[in-house]
């Protein structure tokens, strides 16, 4: 009898002590797939963050089937190749493209902010009048250039009515009598005669552009100095300093909705790239299917 009595507790003993073994192998599995799932959701945010530090034109490109980083020199985001666009000083350009957040947050923004809070609605739209009244004499030396008689003698008309009746371009008089306002510069005359886009270029202050465009603006910038074309008439100088501070003024004014890191993607910089290049582009085009009569 007392034999069966030690059997009996002998067995309950083994099936508690089995019980509690599998309990406590079961909590440590369950421990380690615990400590195994943080380790590789770490890994996860690891790869993600390095997915978004891209340097010299490359990126680390995050695969969760693949165990590896492939670092590759094409980039693909939501379907776009920003690999056509040629930017062998991309180091420089990243370096000025920050250089220029800074510049507009102290700088520009606030002196944009405080034109349109002082001068009034009315003053503002006469300011932005004169200056696209100047760019007209671009328009009208890169027409000839494309010998474009139709739109350089419109153009040319167009000026002549702003700058008088207008009063120095204050007024959009020729416009109002349907006189279409176009638009040519030196860089897409340049694009006209086959030149390409060359590298593309972050301009201190003026933001996006390539070697072709910058020479083009240097020369239309030259070209509207220059010419000055009311100081022999009334001794109106545009190279005033006082005009040309309102000039930059007025061209961020003009662009004030774009703002550098203002989208809050990591890829900002290859998106204004992009569509700058491709904005350029559809100019070119447009100008192409004018000058066939498509």
């Amino acid at each position: 009898m007392n034999y069966k009595i030690a059997i009996a507790t002998l067995s309950c003993l083994f099936f508690i002590g089995c019980s509690s073994l599998k309990k406590e192998t079961t909590s440590s599995n369950k421990d380690l797939v615990v400590k195994e799932n943080v380790e590789k959701n770490s890994s996860l945010v690891d790869k993600k963050k390095e997915y978004l530090n891209l340097s010299n034109g490359k990126e680390v490109v995050y695969n969760p089937q693949n165990s590896a980083n492939e670092v590759v020199e094409e980039k693909e985001i939501n379907g776009t190749k920003f690999i056509e666009v040629y930017d062998p000083l991309e180091p420089l350009n990243r370096r000025i493209y920050y250089f220029n957040y800074y510049l507009d947050k102290y700088l520009l923004i606030p002196a944009v902010n405080t034109y349109e809070f002082i001068a009034p609605t009315v003053v503002q739209k006469g300011v932005s009048n004169f200056f696209s009244n100047l760019q007209e004499i671009n328009t009208f030396i890169n027409s000839v250039l494309q010998f474009e008689g139709r739109k350089a003698t419109i153009t040319l008309v167009r000026f002549g009515i702003n700058s008088t009746i207008g009063i120095l371009g204050l007024f959009d008089v020729a416009t109002a009598l349907e006189l279409p306002k176009t638009y040519e510069d030196f860089g897409l005359t340049l694009a006209k005669y086959g030149v390409g886009n060359g590298p593309y270029l972050v301009l201190p202050g003026f933001g996006p552009s390539n070697l072709r465009d910058t020479t083009g603006k240097a020369v239309g910038i030259a070209s509207v100095s220059e010419i000055n074309p009311y100081d022999s008439p009334i001794g109106f100088d545009i190279n005033n300093p006082g005009v040309t501070a309102t000039s930059v003024v007025n061209e961020r004014k003009q662009k004030k909705n774009f703002r550098y890191y203002g989208t809050g993607s990591p890829f900002e910089y290859e998106y204004v790239r992009y569509f700058y290049t491709k904005y350029r582009d559809t100019l070119i085009n447009v100008n192409d299917i004018n000058e066939r009569g498509e």
